[in-house]
């Protein structure tokens, strides 16, 4: 990922033609593994990290890994467990796997296997080793948030005609395609619904296709981070499909201390720890956040216009809107640390376009690595006893 880094849109500095991102030092070193443990403590999880060290004698003269770093990750207190550090209900839109999935809520998109896993229907490659067999590519992003300016710039920018604090969280909503509940803007535009929120039977179930969906921002702004992350309906039936990933978000850091809601400004570092897994990264994360061009056009439906593909960086998609939707406000990144704009943020002057005066969401880290499946780890990398 370090390589490609520049194409993501990460910030950094170019020098004789090599570019380096913004990225901590542990991240610009060769890292060949990623091992994730979770448990119910942290303690739990320390005695599974000393377990691990023992089998692979870290530390000791005739260690087989080396530890190049290490982050804790936390689950928020209270109500806010499950929603990430700016506050949104996090990780409910995902696809549902073919024969895996058997009971899909309603709006949830069933993918074949091979979208996700190797060698499954699906894949897009077609010959793939034999121990790859249901592993699949990991890409692990380190992304540090603002909370305190993001709270800042929503308050300041709040969807004009409504009492205070109801315009400023309209506006966070807007911008994510969600409220704090969960509850997407496409089914309630006006307020939120926690409710809706609450409740997995309803709260995916839509796809951008009311009558005046396709070309007004009237319920949802084209630039929406759910809608440029899984535009649904505003592309073909099934052209979503080769792009859906399956990611996990775990939250890490302090909750956000009274100085630095009084100052407005980050103090103690805190984000999300991003995994997302595809059967291909090409087609999966790096699609989803890349604006590229491209004149292959071999299914290539962002090529519609411009001869620019991705998503989440490309300010001209969702396609064949009247309006250009601008960059995606949380994940968006412009090149060469560019201004950022949307369209639609304010439903009664959709042309208007809002300057973003920050990226919230900054990458520290990252790597690209190959998840393989329990029977290959233990019939093929396994060290036999």
């Amino acid at each position: 990922m370090l390589a490609d880094s520049k194409a993501l849109g990460d910030n950094g500095t170019t020098s004789n033609g090599a570019f380096s991102p913004d990225w901590i030092p542990a991240f610009k070193q060769a890292i060949d593994g990623l091992i994730l443990i979770a448990g119910d403590s942290h303690l739990t999880v320390i005695e599974k990290l000393a377990e691990v060290k023992l089998v692979f004698s870290v530390g000791a003269h005739n260690a087989a890994i080396h530890e190049v770093t290490r982050i804790i990750g936390d689950t928020r207190p209270g109500n806010e467990k499950g929603h990430e550090h700016f506050g949104f209900l996090d990780g409910i839109s995902q696809p549902a796997v073919q024969g895996v999935d058997t009971s899909p809520n309603p709006g949830q998109e069933t993918v074949p296997q091979g979208t996700i896993l190797l060698g499954r229907q699906g894949d897009v490659v077609t010959t793939r080793p034999s121990w790859a067999l249901d592993g699949s590519f990991l890409a692990f992003r380190y992304l540090f948030q603002l909370v305190p300016e993001f709270d800042k710039f929503t308050k300041e920018n709040p969807i004009p005609g409504l009492p205070a604090g109801q315009g400023s969280d309209l506006l966070g909503a807007r911008l994510v395609g969600r409220w704090k509940s969960g509850a997407p803007v496409d089914l309630s535009p006006i307020k939120d619904d926690p409710t809706l929120g609450r409740e997995s039977s309803r709260n995916n179930n839509f796809s951008y296709s009311f009558p005046d969906d396709s070309q007004t921002q009237d319920r949802c702004p084209f630039a929406a981070h759910t809608r440029k992350t899984n535009p649904r309906a505003d592309l073909p039936a099934g052209a979503t499909t080769p792009h859906r990933i399956i990611r996990r978000g775990l939250q890490f850091g302090p909750e956000v201390s009274a100085a630095e809601i009084a100052a407005q400004k980050t103090i103690y570092g805190r984000g999300l720890l991003f995994a997302a897994y595809q059967s291909s990264l090409a087609q999966g994360f790096q699609f989803i956040q890349k604006s590229k061009f491209s004149f292959s056009h071999e299914n290539d439906f962002g090529s519609l216009i411009n001869n620019r593909v991705g998503w989440a960086n490309n300010t001209g998609f969702p396609i064949n809107k009247p309006i250009a939707p601008g960059f995606d406000a949380i994940i968006g990144q412009a090149p060469d640390a560019g201004p950022r704009t949307l369209s639609g943020t304010n439903p009664n002057s959709q042309s208007t376009e809002l300057a973003l005066n920050a990226d919230w969401v900054v990458p520290k880290g990252g790597e690209y690595f190959f998840s393989p499946s329990i029977p290959a780890l233990k019939g093929t990398f396994a060290v036999s006893s």
